[in-house]
């Protein structure tokens, strides 16, 4: 029983955190709210896990469980290395892009900037004096 009133209140902090997330997430907030929702649902009814787990050929309700978990969480990391991925591509175009506008901003023969800024043989600005 102490078991049950444990699971409840973590699942209830993920459908709370889930509505609060829901604004810069809704499809993420839905189905977090959802599985964190029918995974209240079975910890009160496990015998209904077991019948649905019966349902699709598997043994036991836990068994159930634990299978769709281990989706879910493949799902979520594959959608995490998916976003990474472009991230880390955004960073080196952004990262070229400056690379490229720091180098059109100097004029080499003269090292003079075009704002009217020089540097010196450290590579610190100076600014010209007139």
């Amino acid at each position: 029983m102490i078991a049950q009133f444990v699971l409840t209140a973590m699942l209830a902090g993920i459908v709370l955190y889930a509505w609060a997330q829901y604004r810069q997430s809704p499809i993420v907030g839905l189905l977090a709210s959802g599985a964190a929702l029918i995974g209240i649902y079975f910890v009160w009814i496990p015998s209904h896990a077991s019948e649905l787990a019966a349902l699709a050929g598997i043994g036991r309700g836990a068994d159930l469980v634990l299978y769709v978990w281990v989706v879910i969480s493949l799902l979520v990391i594959l959608n995490l290395h998916l976003k990474l991925t472009s991230q880390l591509e955004l960073i080196t175009v952004l990262a070229r892009r400056v690379a490229i506008d720091q180098a059109l901003a100097v004029d080499l023969p003269n090292n003079r900037a075009r704002d009217g800024r020089s540097s010196d043989k450290s590579g610190r600005d100076i600014r010209r004096r007139v």
